[in-house]
């Protein structure tokens, strides 16, 4: 799967990411200043689902009806449980993920929303 993770969400996630056969790109990498809209063109146009901690990605979406291929909202936790919870949500929810869906990730639930 192709991933674009936000600089909110860690490097070691991205590393996780990257050990397990993912490919991966990173906003810090690029531009760690890079607005929530750019992000979202950049995975858009790259066909990239967003790794993130930050709500707003889903206010762009529901509310402001942005187009996405796909968003994991990662709970702000401890890194080796932010990447303990993106195992879970790969494990369940990729099928949901290729298909545009935003799943959240938290340490009580998942929920999964579809385009």
């Amino acid at each position: 799967m192709k991933f674009l993770v936000d600089v909110n969400a860690s490097g070691s996630v991205a590393t996780w990411l990257a050990e397990h056969g993912h490919n991966v790109a990173l906003v810090g990498a690029k531009n760690p200043r890079m607005s929530d809209k750019e992000i979202l063109s950049w995975a858009l146009e790259e066909q990239r689902i967003i790794i993130t901690t930050d709500k707003d990605f889903e206010e762009m979406i529901w509310h402001q009806g942005l187009k996405h291929c796909g968003l994991v909202r990662l709970e702000n936790v401890p890194r080796h449980e932010r990447i303990a919870l993106l195992d879970e949500a790969l494990q369940n929810y990729s099928d949901k993920l290729k298909s545009g869906a935003i799943v959240i990730a938290s340490t009580r639930k998942f929920r999964v929303r579809h385009p």
